[in-house]
């Protein structure tokens, strides 16, 4: 099977109103059948490579995914471990919240991936992946930059999904959760995705990572902050003050490019990440 390269041009992703505070993006509001498929083969493919990683069982999964026989005995149960760890297993599937949750987390995963270069000028250095287990406590993604003068810079994320069960719920208290999370507990969250980068960079990057947790209490201006949404089209953020409480949440961030947001706003969000859920099984 031949997965599409890119996520984004299917996405159409579609910049804020010059009014807002907060840089952000939305997406996928007038995608089509077929670029709906795309994009689900796209994301479940990504969610097996952040898994099994270069083991030889990403091979396994995907060649039974195109059509192959399936694997057996203490193989099949490995790869059923991996499959397991966000998506469940048929007769066993995971909470329809995590999956939904892991599949925003997937969108902006690959979202972040593919922008190289950013409005203000930011070249993207490194940004780590999501975590393969949407359950395990903990940050959701950090990303570093350069910028024009040269500077390394983070941006810590926040992820969520909006699927609304209960009339009057809003999209704009789903970011605000977020970015209230990330105010409360944004420096624990660094303290777990940054300290383990230290064993592994040197230089100015291995600086940064070192003192990202200390730059990000005194709201240093390298640091900055986003928050991501999974949801519906009929969600679609309509005005500039969708991530007024972002701005709110981190008043000291006001150079543009500090606080940024995405959201993609597929129709029949569930149903998308249903498919997603298939797609994965398919390789079982």
């Amino acid at each position: 099977m031949t997965i599409p390269s890119a996520l984004t041009p299917l996405l159409a992703l579609v910049n804020n109103p010059s009014n807002s505070k907060v840089e952000y993006v939305v997406g996928g509001t007038t995608i089509d059948v077929q670029a709906r498929e795309e994009a689900a083969q796209i994301l479940a493919d990504d969610a097996m490579t952040i898994a099994m990683g270069a083991s030889a069982l990403l091979q396994d999964w995907r060649a039974r995914r195109d059509g192959g026989p399936a694997q057996t005995g203490s193989r099949l149960a490995a790869v059923k471990t991996f499959v397991a760890l966000a998506f469940g297993v048929p007769g066993a599937p995971s909470h329809d919240n995590h999956v939904q949750g892991h599949v925003a987390e997937l969108l902006w995963n690959r979202i972040i991936q593919e922008r190289t270069t950013c409005r203000d000028g930011r070249q993207l250095v490194q940004a780590h992946p999501v975590k393969p287990d949407p359950k395990e406590p903990g940050g959701d993604g950090l990303v570093v930059y350069e910028d024009r003068g040269g500077t390394l810079v983070f941006r810590l994320w926040e992820m969520k999904k909006f699927a609304p069960n209960k009339p009057g719920q809003v999209l704009s208290s789903t970011i605000n959760r977020a970015s209230q999370q990330l105010s409360e507990r944004g420096h624990v969250y660094l303290a777990k995705l940054a300290a383990p980068a230290t064993t592994t960079h040197t230089g100015p990057l291995g600086q940064l990572y070192e003192t990202m947790v200390e730059r990000w209490f005194d709201r240093d201006p390298c640091a900055g902050a986003g928050v991501s949404v999974g949801t519906c089209h009929c969600h679609t953020p309509a005005d500039a003050a969708t991530f007024h409480s972002l701005s709110s949440a981190f008043p000291d961030f006001k150079t543009a490019g500090q606080l940024e947001g995405i959201v993609v706003a597929v129709p029949d969000f569930p149903d998308f990440v249903k498919r997603v859920r298939e797609i994965v099984w398919s390789g079982l």
